[in-house]
């Protein structure tokens, strides 16, 4: 386990255990959302989904989570767009508070991650260099005697996805509740993908 996910256990249960029990009753269904930026691999990007998910105990259940990557990039790699299957064990903490309540999570699944194709310049001897940086008119600058030319086709990676991370639910309204999240992520294919998701996360219980 690396330092930073390491980091990330620590702080959520901390979160927990800090606070003594209380009377809370979560046990039963759940549906939650959540938007987030997605840091990693040189690249900051956006991650939405949601879950469903069943409190076994007031303290124990499991979500079923949809992860979706509509448009990232990846430093060398190019840009994309990703989607994640996961199955995720939650455990809530108690709290003197009926409206807070942290909790840890983490799982793993299945992830597919599609890359678009990438270009290079050519010139008449046949020497590739990458495309300069866009003007201020958002186009490349003009280079004379030089053909647009594929680097890289498409391709498409389906591999093993795990999670680990925490947060904490405040309720605003009766099962109703809204919070900050944080989850590490890493993808393991032809080459392996650490992202880290910080954002907020909705969720209601019936």
């Amino acid at each position: 386990m690396s330092q930073r996910m390491r980091m990330y256990v620590l702080f959520v249960m901390a979160c927990g255990l800090a606070v003594p029990a209380g009377a809370q009753d979560h046990a039963g269904a759940r549906i939650s959302g959540f938007y987030s930026s997605a840091i990693g691999e040189g690249e900051t990007n956006v991650s939405t989904g949601g879950s469903v998910g069943y409190r076994l105990t007031p303290h124990f259940g499991f979500d079923f989570e949809a992860l979706a990557l509509p448009g990232f990039e990846i430093e060398n790699r190019g840009e994309g767009r990703g989607v994640a299957f996961l199955t995720n064990f939650v455990t809530e903490f108690p709290s003197p508070a009926a409206w807070l309540t942290p909790y840890i999570q983490g799982g793993g699944g299945v992830a597919n991650l599609r890359f678009g194709s990438t270009f290079e310049y050519e010139d008449r001897d046949g020497v590739r260099f990458p495309i300069p940086a866009r003007d201020r008119r958002g186009a490349p600058p003009r280079i004379d005697d030089v053909r647009l030319v594929r680097a890289d086709g498409g391709r498409s990676e389906t591999s093993l996805a795990l999670s680990l991370g925490g947060g904490v639910d405040f309720s605003i309204w009766r099962g109703l509740s809204l919070g900050p999240n944080i989850t590490f992520m890493k993808f393991f294919g032809g080459q392996d993908t650490d992202l880290t998701r910080i954002g907020a996360k909705a969720s209601y219980r019936f």
